[in-house]
């Protein structure tokens, strides 16, 4: 059977800013680029001076009144409920970084808009498609590391501080989306901290430690303040440990550490190590494997794994943590 091509889906890109012209890129390459729309002057040259034909707008408005079919929506976090309503209500198909939205109600109202439209929500969760962690899923699905118990992530950096929404907002989704996949349910419970140091008046540093059913748990730490980079996705079993480390000026490395319980001569229970390995992976691009997801959810008209349900899973998570720091200072006050 020949696979359908997808030539003849067009997308319209909202935001062609920090994340932008990555989508821009792909989106050109992947031959569906229909419109690009910003209300930055600057950020539109860049395009232009990408493909001199691009169709370009400053109105969103104008850009969904444009044969697409689908909208990508790379604005503010503050930005996507509005954006996406107005979307779907133009009929389109939509594509949302991640976050969905910045509350669960607001999340839900984009999932029942568009079914009721009958069009497609996809949110970008990028590193369920990063090939390392689709590695890494699919040998903890194969019991590689026996019974997970625990997941560990942390994200943290010296780099751009965000005005619109703090780092909690920022990083902390995708190591809930990955966190979910892995656990394949939501958390029962949450511990969290969240310090800020005055410097932007939102939170710099966060905390999280969840619980799951089974007594097992996850650990989430992200930070924009970090002098020392860290990307890195531990995931520890009943018979070893998978890591992956995705620091962006490293080599992206998978490896794989067993060990296993004995008996000692005297009744005791011991740790044996094993040998780790490294376990090898197609290095390919997230964002391209993200977007033909996306593309390929509406030429074929199927859910994806990372559809609005999904997206409003994460905010809930993302929320419990917030009340819990919140009704942890109501304590102390």
């Amino acid at each position: 059977m020949i696979k359908p091509t997808m030539d003849c889906i067009r997308v319209g890109v909202a935001g062609a800013g920090y994340w932008g012209p990555k989508i821009i890129r792909n989106c050109l390459e992947l031959g569906v680029l229909g419109a690009v729309c910003d209300t930055d002057d600057v950020a539109l040259a860049s395009v232009r001076s990408m493909d001199p034909d691009i169709c370009v707008t400053s109105d969103f408005h104008q850009m969904l009144t444009l044969p697409i079919d689908a909208v990508i929506v790379a604005t503010p976090a503050v930005l996507h409920k509005e954006m996406c309503l107005q979307a779907i209500n133009a009929g389109k198909h939509i594509f949302v970084e991640k976050p969905l939205a910045l509350s669960v109600a607001d999340g839900q109202q984009i999932v029942a808009a568009a079914r009721a439209a009958e069009v497609s929500v996809f949110v970008g969760h990028l590193l369920l498609y990063h090939p390392g962690v689709r590695k890494l899923r699919a040998l903890v699905g194969e019991g590689a590391i026996g019974d997970v118990w625990h997941l560990r992530s942390r994200r943290l950096s010296l780099g751009r501080v965000r005005d619109h929404e703090n780092v909690w907002w920022s990083f902390a989704p995708h190591d809930i989306a990955v966190m979910l996949a892995v656990m394949a349910e939501e958390p029962r419970h949450v511990v969290a901290s969240h310090s800020a140091s005055g410097c932007t008046g939102l939170t710099d540093t966060a905390y999280a430690d969840f619980e799951f059913s089974g007594g097992r748990t996850a650990h989430i730490e992200v930070s924009w303040l970090e002098p020392e980079k860290a990307a890195r996705l531990d995931v520890f079993g009943t018979h070893g440990v998978l890591t992956l480390d995705d620091t962006r000026d490293q080599e992206k490395i998978l490896t794989s550490r067993p060990f296993s319980i004995a008996q000692d001569g005297r009744e005791r229970r011991v740790p044996i190590r094993g040998a780790e390995s490294r376990v090898n992976f197609e290095h390919t691009e997230p964002l391209r494997a993200e977007l033909v997801e996306f593309l390929e959810s509406i030429q074929f008209h199927r859910s994806s794994e990372t559809d609005g349900d999904q997206g409003v899973a994460v905010l809930r998570a993302l929320t419990m943590a917030e009340a819990a720091v919140r009704q942890q200072a109501e304590l102390i006050v």
